[in-house]
């Protein structure tokens, strides 16, 4: 087992990887930055990442975003100091298992850790497309509007573009795998994360290259477009493509025409194109990080993937949908929710989404050895959502005034500031409303 510490501080990395080092059938790695840590996370096989939320470069939160963008399956403990408390809720919605605060004791640590590599031990393996992931599992207006668009986009057997947008955790790859599901078993599928792979790699990845395009081209290489023509191609994450790889892949939907990198044959693409992304496309294009022309091409048949706090009447039929699939995976004896523990549930804001409950259900499977999951069972985070505990009102302090930080930082502009945060515009002006937040500058 894997653990890599991530934390600028070598008396810090020092002293983990000695206390770690004493776990049997542990190799542990450190790095002293965001970018080398992802780097190492990336290359795979990492169980457990320790991260420190201050980071030179990117920080911890956002090593924490990528993780979760690129589906990196490694459970994050994040490290932080006491002043910090707001950051480590979120890194607690964002999906992280755990955190400890600087001034820290090895012992309190260990104990962290222990609990952190006993549940990855457990936890059942998850296949690519992860069905228990399924965000079809509910009535809600929203659920049926999907159902319906996608049953349309598979009886016309049209190959044309859709474009998935929708929070981390909403299901888009799922959907992607619905639609591919819907159009038959004899539909080839390929996909590209775009926010996995470096950004100098994306248009080898995509196009392929000939022997000898490049230094390290020894051979030819078939590209994610030769291998999804007559299929289906999916473009993960297509908000962090590279925008001159952005211009070349207009002029392919365009022309239905591509070469590979160093070729000089014009070959032919024609498949069903599937992007998805969990960034605000306007905010991009405002930026210039976008193509206002890509975006059109792309968005012929627009899905958008609602938030859970959307649809929460979706929330108990897919709690007991998560219980069934572990429950098929794992050796528990729960068979329910009580009702109070339920309550909470349904009314939890979930960030993560889908995927955030998924985690959540799986955890306490794992951990509990009750027959019904009750309040106790639910993490801190959850229970504090309860409106007669006063953590409740400090936690809604907390997002406020850290929402008030980062528009008084952008002097008041909404999509910088969402970006900042990492929440679309709509969910930032829904939360200055509740807050009671003036839109206009003080």
């Amino acid at each position: 087992m894997k653990i890599l510490i991530i934390d600028d501080e070598m008396s810090i990395r020092h002293s983990l990887r000695i206390q770690l080092s004493k776990l049997e059938g542990v190799e542990v790695l450190a790095a002293e930055s965001g970018e080398k840590g992802m780097e190492a996370l990336r290359g795979g096989d990492i169980d457990l990442a320790i991260v420190d939320i201050q980071l030179p470069g990117i920080s911890g939160l956002d090593v924490l975003n990528k993780v979760n963008e690129a589906k990196i399956k490694t459970v994050v403990i994040m490290i932080t100091f006491m002043n910090e408390a707001k950051l480590a809720v979120k890194a607690m919605k964002l999906g992280a298992y755990d955190y400890f605060t600087k001034p820290f004791s090895l012992k309190e640590v260990s104990a962290s850790i222990a609990e952190a590599l006993s549940f990855i031990k457990k936890r059942a393996p998850i296949s690519t497309f992860d069905e228990g992931t399924n965000p079809f599992t509910g009535s809600s207006k929203a659920v049926g509007f999907i159902k319906d668009t996608v049953a349309q986009i598979a009886k016309s057997r049209h190959n044309t573009n859709i474009l998935i947008q929708g929070e981390s955790g909403t299901g888009k790859e799922v959907v992607a795998n619905y639609i591919w599901k819907s159009f038959g078993a004899g539909k080839n599928f390929v996909a590209l994360n775009c926010a996995a792979i470096p950004k100098t790699l994306q248009e080898s990845e995509l196009f392929g290259y000939e022997k000898g395009a490049f230094s390290e081209a020894k051979q030819d290489k078939a590209g994610l477009l030769d291998k999804a023509h007559n299929g289906i191609l999916f473009l993960d994450e297509v908000g962090d493509m590279d925008l001159e790889l952005q211009a070349k892949l207009l002029r392919v939907l365009e022309s239905k025409k591509y070469r590979k990198v160093g070729g000089t044959e014009e070959l032919d693409f024609d498949a069903l194109v599937i992007a998805a992304t969990n960034k605000d496309l306007q905010a991009q294009m405002a930026r210039g990080a976008f193509r206002m022309d890509l975006f059109f091409r792309l968005n012929i048949i627009p899905v958008r993937l609602p938030p859970l706090r959307e649809r929460r009447e979706d929330i108990r039929p897919l709690v007991d949908y998560f219980l069934r699939f572990y429950k098929e995976r794992i050796e528990s004896p729960i068979t329910g929710v009580e009702e109070d523990a339920m309550q909470l549930l349904v009314n939890y804001e979930w960030l993560g989404n889908v995927r955030e409950l998924k985690n959540t259900i799986e955890r306490i499977i794992i951990l509990s050895q009750k027959s019904s999951i009750e309040v106790c069972d639910l993490p801190d985070e959850i229970k504090s959502s309860r409106s007669d505990e006063p953590i409740a009102w400090t936690l809604e302090e907390s997002e406020r005034k850290a929402i008030m930080d980062c528009l008084e930082k952008y002097n008041y502009n909404i999509s910088r500031a969402a970006d900042e945060l990492g929440i679309t515009r709509t969910t930032l002006r829904n939360k200055m409303q509740r807050y009671g937040i003036l839109k206009n500058k003080k």
